[in-house]
């Protein structure tokens, strides 16, 4: 265990509340326990129960992000606000990104849509490599006193996979797109095909959505919409979500209606960001795998799943 380290994950968390407390954002805690979830087919959950003192139980689940909550809040009235909690993910157990247990930061910024959030990553970026205007990480440096790289999916696809994002579009991504991105400055992408966006708010094209992904040296940080306001279209998402989730033979848990009842309350014109902490502490302490940045890592706590 490196201390040094632990110190260093310790100031950048203060680091970012700093950055959004200069902002005027609130921050907020809110609960790791749910009885209900956004249904979400990519992601496997973790499924546990509660009981009352006369033996009466209720499923529950630990939140893979604290998104339904921040929704309501801002449904609620709360205006800007950030939250650094922990985030919890089925299967993500092994390789050097992922940790079943992770820590996240997420921030929803009001009246904006995803290009104002994509100036908040530059901005919280620069702030944390501040006083330094370049970030090294492997022997690799990334200038961050110019503009982010701005690529939409498709012209990714085009410059670095040949291909239009139609064709194949997982397995191109993962093969050829993404060790491309943030490789000679921070790239965020943008504009997904509407599948792989089931929360973001449509394109006039009808073929794409209002999400972005902040790469630095093709690793994904962050992961960003210009949120779904419709509260009827997004119910449509969460059954097709649902039927996906069901064919993958993922853990059925219900959806959270009271989510969609503060949709249709009045979710204000908002855009959202979730950022891996852990992901983000590697990187600024030039390091290869998140356990090193991470007390007790799901690896080493569960090695006869690794």
């Amino acid at each position: 265990m490196d201390w040094q380290i632990i110190h260093q994950r310790a100031e950048v968390i203060d680091r970012i509340r700093t950055f959004f407390q200069k902002e005027n954002f609130l921050e907020v805690q809110t609960p790791l326990l749910a009885p209900a979830l956004i249904p979400e087919s990519y992601l496997e959950v973790f499924e546990t129960g509660l009981k009352n003192k006369t033996g009466k139980s209720q499923k529950a689940y630990l939140t893979p992000s604290p998104e339904l909550w921040h929704k309501k809040l801002l449904a609620a009235g709360s205006g800007n606000i950030f939250e650094i909690t922990k985030a919890f993910r089925n299967t993500d157990i092994g390789g050097s990104l992922h940790n079943p247990e992770f820590t996240i930061l997420e921030w929803y910024r009001t009246k904006a849509d995803y290009t104002d959030t994509m100036k908040d990553c530059e901005n919280l970026i620069r702030f944390l490599v501040s006083p330094q205007k370049t970030l090294t990480y492997q022997d690799k440096s990334l200038e961050l006193n110019q503009p982010f790289e701005r690529l939409t999916v498709a012209e990714a696809f085009e410059k670095y996979a040949q291909a239009t994002p139609d064709n194949d579009f997982e397995i191109n991504y993962v093969k050829y797109v993404e060790p491309k991105l943030g490789q000679k400055k921070p790239t965020l992408i943008y504009d997904y095909p509407a599948q792989f966006a089931p929360l973001a708010k449509p394109n006039a094209d009808g073929l794409t959505k209002q999400r972005f992904e902040l790469y630095l040296f093709g690793i994904e940080i962050a992961d960003a919409y210009t949120e779904l306001t419709d509260a009827a279209e997004q119910r449509q998402q969460f059954e097709k979500e649902q039927a996906e989730r069901r064919k993958l033979g993922r853990i059925a848990h219900p959806q959270d209606e009271n989510f969609l009842k503060a949709l249709e309350s009045g979710l204000p014109e908002c855009s959202g960001v979730a950022l891996g902490i852990d992901r983000l502490v590697m990187i600024l302490a030039n390091q290869k795998n998140i356990h090193d940045v991470t007390l007790f890592p799901g690896a080493d706590i569960f090695k006869n799943l690794c």
